[in-house]
């Protein structure tokens, strides 16, 4: 009966969201065994998968409310746990990861909350946030070829640099855009928050 829902309900770009969400364990193992090139080609499958998934749901005209929920939280799983597998590694400093992690637990937290209250929002990401995972994709590739043993530390820095500036300026218009909903339904009375 669940999986009659769920193959009824998903599209091809749901399932592709799903296949990053399954892939983050199996990156996680091959990075903790020590199979760094295995890591790196299921990332590079999982950033795909990112890269695709809502073109293919435009292009097919499916955009879900499946995938509109997935999306963002298997993003947040893969980037989490792949720049804490370079934070290990020392690739990146702990406070790249901690900004990321916090921005991320942030979005996801404001998520559930509106979804708790019952607060309807549009689930579309900002451009900004766009091109922080775009960019935070280029930083993690550009980490493993580090460990991997090529020689590209000038981008890697050009790029983890970019990448903390769009972190912070998503952050902050995610938190802007939230405090805009949360004021709004105040003033319009509709909801106790």
């Amino acid at each position: 009966m669940a999986m009659a829902f769920i193959e009824t309900t998903m599209s091809l770009a749901d399932w592709l969201t799903l296949l990053r969400l399954i892939l983050v364990p199996f990156i996680l193992i091959c990075f903790l065994q020590g199979n760094y090139r295995c890591a790196f080609v299921l990332f590079v499958i999982a950033g795909v998968t990112d890269l695709i998934d809502g073109s293919v749901a435009r292009w097919l005209k499916r955009q879900t409310k499946v995938g509109a929920i997935l999306d963002p939280v298997a993003d947040k799983a893969l980037m989490v746990t792949t720049v804490a597998c370079l934070l290990i590694l020392k690739v990146v400093p702990l406070w790249f990861f901690l900004l990321l992690a916090l921005r991320d637990v942030s979005i996801l937290a404001g998520l559930a909350y509106f979804q708790i209250r019952k607060i309807e929002i549009e689930l579309k990401p900002l451009w900004s946030s766009k091109l922080a995972t775009l960019v935070n994709l280029v930083t993690v590739i550009l980490g493993f070829t580090l460990i991997l043993g090529y020689p590209l530390h000038f981008w890697f820095r050009i790029s983890l640099t970019i990448s903390t500036l769009l972190i912070v300026l998503s952050f902050i218009q995610y938190g802007l855009m939230g405090l805009k909903i949360i004021r709004k339904k105040i003033s319009h009375g509709t909801t106790a928050l």
